[in-house]
C-alpha cells in the first residue's frame, strides 16, 4: 500500500477510474490510458462480499482503495444495501420452505384438543409478512456497515493499514455490536430453553401420576340403546346384561362392564347430596358430588381398587334397597372418623323426596377430568337399580386391546345390528389424548429452543472466527513473545465463554421474571425451579465451547512469521 504515497504520474498511482467523476490526479495511467471501470466494479463487489465476514479486514482496505480512486460513498452504500436485501430475501424464501415442512410435521403429530390445526398453512398474508420482515432485516443489516463507512478514514487505512489499531485485537474496544448481538442470541436461547425445560419436566411428572385406574389392556367404545326394542329401563338393563355375557366369552377378555362417565372422556354429571344424620357446618349450602352409573364388572375391568365393603352384584335389583358405592375422597371428607359402610345418603337437599341409598362399598378415587386436576367427590349407582341408555363400554384383556376391536364390534352387531358403535379406542389412547395440548406445547417450545441453540452456536462460532481472523497479528506477537498454542486456545475459549456467560446471566434474569407466563401450564413444579435453571445455565456454556473449538484450533496454528509480515 505504500505505493499510494508515490508522486502522481508514477505507474503505481496512475489511477483507476471508479464510480462517478474520477480524481484528476488518479484518472489515467501512464501514457494516458484509462483503467476500465469494470475493474473498479469488480474490486468493489469483492470487498462488499467479504464485508462483515472474517475477511472484513481486507474488505476495509479494498473499500478504502475504491474510495481513494474515485468511488462515491453513496454508490458503495447502495451496493451494500442491495446485497443485504438479496441475502435477506433468500433467507426469507428458505425460511418459508422450512416453515412449510414444519407445519406438515406438526399436523402429522395429530394432537387432539387443538382446534383447527388442519387449517394452519402459509397464505398470502404470511408471505407478505415474511417479505416485509426479510426486507427490513436486509435494510437494517445493510445500513449498519454503511454507518461505519461514513466514519472510515481512507487516508489512514491506506497509509497505516487496519491491523495497527488496537480496536481490531481480540480484547480491543471494537466489535461491541457483534458481542451484543451474540449476548442477545444467548439470552433468548436461555429464555426459550428454560421454558421448554420446565414443560418437559412438568410433562414427565404428569406421566408419573396415578390416575386411580389401570389403562393397560382396556378397550373402550360408546353405545346408545334407542328404538322400539328398548321401550323401558328393564329392556335396557337386559340388553346390557346380555352384552357383558357375550363380551366375556371373547378369548382374552377378563372383565367387561360400562359406566356413564368414563375417566378423561370429558363426560360427567354432578348434583347435590344429603348425608343422613349429618349436621352441616356453618356456611355450607349443599354438597356437590359426581354421579356415575356402572354396569357389569366395570371396577374389575378398570382395576379400580375396592378399599372397603363390597361391589355391586346381580342381587342389587330394583326391588331391593338401593345401594351406592362411594369413592375414597368422599369417605375421607364426609366420614372422617366413622366407617361409611351402612350409612345412608340421598340425592338433593334435605327436603328432597329422593329415596335413601345405603353405602355398601368404598373404591379408589380416579382422575375424572384430567391427570393434573382432582375431581369432585364421587359416588356410583348400579345400572340394575337405575337406568341409562348411553354407556362407555370397557373390556379388559391381558393381550393387545386393539386386537379386540373386530370381535367387540361383531358382538354388538349380533345383539342389535341397528346400534351404532362409535369412538372405539384403547384407554391408553384416551390418556394420550388428554395430554395432547401439554405435549403439543412442549414439542413446539422444545423445537424453538433447539433452533435458538443452533442460532446462538452459529453466532458464537462466527464472532470468534471473526475475532481470530482480525487478531492474527496479535496472536503472532503473543507467539513470538513465548506464548504456547494452548495459551491461545485458552484465550479464545475464555473470550467465547465470557460472552456466553453474560448472555446466560441476562437470560436467567429474564426467565426468572417471565416464567410466570407458563405457570398455568406446569404441573407439580415451580416456575422458578432451581434444578431446571441450573441445568439450562450449563448447556449454553458447553455449546459455546464446542462452537469455539474450530476458531480456537485456528488460533493455535497461527504462524508468527507469516502473521507479523501480513500487514
Amino acid at each position: 500500500m505504500n505505493a499510494v504515497n508515490r508522486p502522481p504520474g508514477s505507474q503505481a498511482t496512475a489511477g483507476i477510474q471508479g464510480f462517478g467523476r474520477p480524481s484528476p490526479a488518479l484518472g489515467r495511467a501512464a501514457g494516458g490510458a484509462t483503467i476500465p471501470p469494470q475493474f473498479t466494479m469488480s474490486l468493489l463487489k469483492s470487498a462488499i462480499r467479504s464485508f462483515g465476514s472474517s475477511r472484513a479486514v481486507a474488505a476495509v482496505a479494498v473499500l478504502s482503495l475504491a474510495l481513494g480512486i474515485g468511488a462515491k460513498r453513496a454508490q458503495i452504500a447502495r451496493q451494500l444495501v442491495t446485497e443485504g436485501l438479496l441475502l435477506s430475501i433468500a433467507g426469507g424464501v428458505l425460511g418459508i420452505a422450512l416453515a412449510e415442512l414444519g407445519i406438515r410435521w406438526i399436523q402429522e403429530l395429530q394432537p387432539q384438543n387443538v382446534p383447527r390445526l388442519g387449517d394452519i398453512g402459509i397464505n398470502g398474508t404470511v408471505l407478505l409478512f415474511t417479505l416485509v420482515v426479510s426486507m427490513a432485516a436486509g435494510l437494517l443489516f445493510g445500513l449498519a456497515p454503511v454507518l461505519g463507512l461514513q466514519r472510515l478514514d481512507v487516508q489512514g487505512v491506506l497509509h497505516d493499514g487496519v491491523r495497527d489499531s488496537g480496536a481490531h485485537t481480540l480484547w480491543g474496544r471494537g466489535h461491541h455490536l457483534r458481542r451484543l448481538l451474540v449476548i442477545g442470541e444467548v439470552a433468548l436461547a436461555v429464555l426459550v430453553l428454560i421454558g421448554a425445560g420446565l414443560l418437559v419436566r412438568s410433562y414427565a411428572r404428569l406421566q408419573q401420576v396415578s390416575p386411580g385406574f389401570s389403562a393397560d389392556g382396556v378397550l373402550t367404545l360408546e353405545l346408545t340403546l334407542t328404538g322400539p326394542r328398548y321401550p323401558n329401563a328393564e329392556a335396557i338393563r337386559e340388553a346390557y346384561r346380555t352384552l357383558w355375557e357375550q363380551l366375556d366369552t371373547i378369548p382374552g377378555v377378563t372383565a367387561s362392564g360400562g359406566v356413564t362417565a368414563l375417566p378423561l372422556s370429558n363426560f360427567f354429571a354432578w348434583g347435590p347430596i344429603t348425608i343422613e344424620g349429618r349436621v352441616p357446618p356453618s356456611g355450607e349450602v349443599f354438597i356437590n358430588a359426581d354421579m356415575r352409573t356402572v354396569a357389569g364388572r366395570y371396577f374389575e375391568a378398570m382395576k379400580i381398587p375396592l378399599h372397603r365393603g363390597r361391589l355391586f352384584t346381580a342381587a342389587d335389583t330394583p326391588d331391593q334397597p338401593r345401594a351406592v358405592v362411594i369413592d375414597s375422597r368422599l369417605a375421607r371428607d364426609l366420614f372422617p372418623d366413622t366407617d361409611p359402610i351402612g350409612k345412608r345418603l340421598k340425592f338433593g337437599d334435605a327436603a328432597s323426596t329422593s329415596p335413601w341409598e345405603t353405602i355398601v362399598g368404598v373404591v379408589g378415587a380416579v382422575k375424572q377430568y384430567a391427570l393434573d386436576a382432582d375431581s369432585r367427590i364421587a359416588l356410583y349407582r348400579p345400572l340394575t337399580q337405575t337406568g341409562a341408555r348411553s354407556l362407555f363400554v370397557v373390556a379388559h384383556t391381558d393381550a393387545d386391546p386393539s386386537a379386540l376391536m373386530t370381535s367387540a364390534t361383531q358382538v354388538v352387531r349380533s345383539l342389535d345390528p341397528a346400534v351404532p358403535v362409535y369412538r372405539m379406542q384403547t384407554m391408553e389412547q384416551r390418556m394420550e389424548a388428554s395430554l395432547a395440548r401439554r405435549r403439543f406445547a412442549m414439542v413446539l417450545l422444545s423445537l424453538f429452543a433447539g433452533v435458538a441453540v443452533v442460532l446462538a452456536s452459529i453466532g458464537i462460532g462466527g464472532v470468534m472466527a471473526y475475532l481470530v481472523a482480525q487478531g492474527t497479528r496479535e496472536l503472532g506477537i503473543r507467539l513470538a513473545l513465548g506464548a504456547t498454542p494452548s495459551t491461545l486456545v485458552t484465550l479464545v475459549l475464555r473470550q467465547a465463554l465470557t460472552i456466553t456467560a453474560i448472555g446466560v446471566g441476562v437470560g436467567l434474569v429474564a426467565a426468572w421474571w417471565l416464567t410466570g407466563t407458563v405457570r398455568h401450564m406446569l404441573f407439580d413444579i415451580d416456575a422458578t425451579d432451581p434444578v431446571t435453571f441450573a441445568l439450562i445455565a450449563v448447556l449454553p456454556l458447553v455449546v459455546a465451547a464446542l462452537a469455539s473449538a474450530w476458531p480456537a484450533r485456528r488460533a493455535s496454528r497461527v504462524d508468527p512469521l507469516v502473521s507479523l509480515r501480513h500487514d
